[in-house]
């Protein structure tokens, strides 16, 4: 019997001993199991989490070691393409309802549209400019209030609580008076000259002008904050409750495209930051400026305009040869006169060519994109700008203090902005919405 209860406790021992490996086993191997679950459900979640939130907070640019990020860049493209087609469709509709010919308003927006990279640039370019303008304010004292922004945001939606604004009337252009030439100046012409308001060196298109298909964007519109998104909504009630509806009714609009709130106000913000800049850099622009009176003679080739410059070298009517002379069409009614103008009105290096000149002096051979030119200079003098030229003058010389800023700043720009730029809103796909919508 004692042996019997002997055999029976060892048999147990091993049986218990064998159990707990087995659960062991069973316990690593369901810890394994379970650990590669979490590694893949980690993995998961890090793609997901990599293609939604981390890829977007990736830097498209570093200004001044602040950042902007894809979602932003993308977010801003979308904008500017949304309102590319609010344009198109506003000019469609003169063209439907007017029979209007809009093609030279709605190619140059189609080839915006259709060139991504070019859009995306021009939008990139704003946004650093944007950052610009806000770091430089603050170095300058310049501030943008609250206050601002939200009386802007009010405006935008059309609520005044201290009244509609009275439209500032329209500036008026300066009046010149006629010169007084000297006896020197009378014995070049012999015509009156008429003061024109922008005179070109030849008649037609502008050489420098871009075709439709290649539209690039201009300084100013890369210098200006992105224009504000019209949103098409009733108008805002003359109540504040109202307008804080309307609010919040037209933020949708902007999140849908991926800007936040606080992207949202920014454009407002970035927009003042700009004119109290603009004003203060453009504040010592001069009212007035030289002004030239000249005129010139236009040949197809280098050898022929060397013959027409010999014969007026000899003592030849300017007058006449011009008239004998010039592919201008012009020269057959005004002899080659173009009147007065400023720098930055006519092509280069015409303009540069006749502001070096003395008064009465005939300028080498000049070749422009025109042709080749022989020019005199008749009169110069110092006139108030109108008020085209006045603004032209400004812009100049903001574009000039901008260069210099992004020259002086630590701007970064980072390829992957390239493969970032979105193709949406579409065109195509818009118009067919609207179309369908209407069957």
């Amino acid at each position: 019997m004692s042996n019997r209860r002997f055999n029976n406790k060892n048999v147990s021992k091993k049986h218990v001993a064998r159990k707990e490996r087995e659960e062991k086993q069973a316990a690593l191997i369901r810890n394994i199991a379970i650990g590669i679950v979490v590694v893949v459900i980690l993995l998961i979640g890090y793609g997901y989490l990599d293609q939604t939130i981390i890829q977007n907070q990736r830097e498209v640019a570093i200004v001044n070691d602040e950042k902007i990020t894809i979602s932003q860049f993308q977010a801003r493209v979308r904008l500017d393409r949304e309102n590319l087609i609010n344009q198109y469709i506003q000019y469609a509709q003169l063209a439907q309802q007017f029979g209007m010919d809009v093609a030279a308003q709605v190619q140059p927006i189609e080839a915006r549209l259709n060139q991504p990279l070019l859009l995306g640039q021009n939008v990139l370019d704003t946004m650093v400019n944007e950052l610009l303008y806000r770091q430089e304010a603050t170095n300058q004292g310049i501030t943008v209030s609250e206050e601002e922004i939200e009386k802007e945001l009010q405006a935008f939606l059309n609520y005044f609580p201290d009244g509609t604004p009275t439209p500032a009337p329209t500036a008026t252009q300066f009046v010149v008076a006629n010169s007084t030439f000297s006896p020197e100046q009378l014995k070049l012409v012999t015509l009156t000259p008429t003061p024109t308001k922008a005179p070109t060196s030849t008649p037609g298109a502008d050489p420098t002008a871009t075709p439709a298909a290649e539209v690039e964007p201009t300084e100013e519109e890369a210098a200006a904050p992105t224009p504000v998104l019209v949103p098409t909504l009733t108008a805002t009630p003359y109540t504040f409750d109202g307008y804080q509806q309307t609010y919040q009714d037209t933020l949708p609009i902007y999140t849908d495209m991926g800007l936040t709130e606080k992207d949202f106000r920014f454009l407002f913000e970035s927009r003042l930051y700009y004119v109290k800049l603009y004003d203060v850099v453009t504040a010592d622009v001069a009212h007035e400026g030289e002004y030239i009176w000249a005129r010139h003679i236009l040949l197809e080739e280098s050898t022929l305009a060397t013959i027409v410059r010999e014969r007026l070298l000899a003592g030849e009517d300017f007058s006449v040869v011009a008239a004998e002379a010039s592919i201008d069409p012009s020269a057959a009614t005004n002899n080659g006169d173009l009147g007065w103008f400023t720098t930055g009105m006519m092509v280069e290096p015409f303009g540069a060519t006749a502001f070096a000149l003395e008064i009465g002096e005939i300028s080498e051979v000049v070749q422009t994109d025109f042709g080749y030119h022989v020019i005199q200079l008749l009169g110069r003098e110092n006139r108030p700008l109108d008020q085209n030229t006045y603004q032209g003058s400004r812009d100049l010389a903001f574009q000039e203090w901008l260069a210099q800023l992004r020259e002086e700043s630590n701007i970064e720009i980072f390829d992957i902005w390239q493969e970032n730029v979105p193709n949406e809103p579409d065109l195509e796909q818009t118009l067919a919405e609207i179309y369908s919508n209407q069957q």
